[in-house]
């Protein structure tokens, strides 16, 4: 049997964490030819290097040439287990076929702008609920920013993708998160969990979606079940990322919202075809509609990021496709140009 090392990677340091079977390798790497292998080989080693120049502001048409000719493809079909630090301080387990590990390990963010809104709304003593929290990159960050006084409550459906989140929170010692493995719905139910094929992103699920196979039957719940009324009287943001049920997810959330605080802020991700029915349930609760660009490659700092940005007019007219179909909203009951 042959081997490979799984390295341990941050700003300053690539170090071998172990010797693991080549079979964790991806089988597309495998296939590729033998010159690839080879350059990908020196490109992985050579990241690392690489992090201090991509980290920083600056040069983005130079950094978005190295990244998109360079960088990435010679990595993105690498399945090793490595260990990356962010620009906050966490720490994350994963691959490079992760969609998030991937943007950690090579820019040490993943969508800066939504992770510098957050971290600057955050305070103290609140408490942030990720649905659909992954591997827990806002999860992290927003366990140290609230601090112990504060709480986490994060909504993973995928059960592989929710075993990584809770390691990732014990590999950085998340006292105050509390992790379900549920998905969030709008009825409490049981639903097939079907794959989403994307080499950009092997970790792709969704309960509405059935673009692949179905992996496995999940529990579904409302949010408004999940939640303890401590939870509801502090919350500040909630964040939505559901790949297609972020109707349902909402609809299971209305029957508290009422509850939580005057200032709270929902953020939902979603596809076009969901902006009018998700905009009109917050509406009638007299929430106010709110834009967030969302770049996916970061080639911004994330301190020099974009804000929420007031919607008016049509959806359709909005500007919400510039990644892939999909946008930020940001619905708040403040009445302003800018949150």
């Amino acid at each position: 049997m042959r081997y490979v090392a799984v390295t341990s990677i941050g700003p300053n340091a690539f170090s071998i964490r172990g010797i693991f079977p080549l079979s964790t390798m991806s089988k597309a790497q495998g296939s590729r030819p033998f010159l690839w292998r080879v350059v990908s080989s020196v490109v992985y080693a050579w990241v690392p290097h690489l992090q201090p120049f991509m980290r920083r502001s600056g040069l983005s048409g130079v950094k978005r040439w190295i990244y998109r000719c360079i960088t990435d493809p010679y990595t993105n079909f690498r399945l090793e287990n490595f260990e990356v630090e962010s620009v906050f301080g966490a720490r994350f387990e994963g691959t490079l076929g992760g969609l998030i590990q991937r943007r950690v390990f090579h820019f040490g963010v993943f969508e800066p702008n939504l992770t510098d809104w957050i971290k600057q709304s955050l305070r103290p003593g609140d408490t942030f609920l990720d649905v659909g929290a992954n591997v827990g990159y806002f999860t992290l960050l927003a366990s140290r920013v609230v601090g112990p006084t504060g709480s986490v409550v994060a909504v993973e459906a995928a059960p592989s993708t929710f075993s990584t989140l809770v390691k990732n929170c014990q590999r950085n010692s998340c006292t105050n998160v509390r992790s379900l493995n549920l998905a969030a719905f709008d009825r409490e139910t049981e639903l097939p969990l079907f794959h989403i094929p994307s080499e950009e992103n092997t970790g792709g699920a969704s309960v509405v979606l059935a673009v692949g196979p179905c992996e496995t039957v999940v529990q579904a719940k409302p949010l408004a079940t999940v939640l303890s009324e401590s939870e509801i009287g502090s919350m500040r943001i909630v964040k939505i990322d559901v790949e297609g049920a972020e109707v349902e997810a909402v609809r299971g959330l209305i029957p508290v919202i009422s509850r939580m605080p005057e200032h709270v802020e929902i953020v939902v991700e979603s596809l076009p075809e969901n902006y009018d029915a998700i905009a009109g349930m917050m509406e009638e609760l007299e929430f106010h509609t709110y834009t967030l660009e969302n770049p996916m490659e970061p080639f911004i700092p994330v301190h020099g990021s974009r804000r929420p940005l007031r919607h008016r007019g049509a959806f359709s007219q909005a500007g919400l496709t510039m990644d892939h179909g999909v946008a930020y909203f940001v619905f708040s009951r403040q009445d302003r140009e800018e949150l």
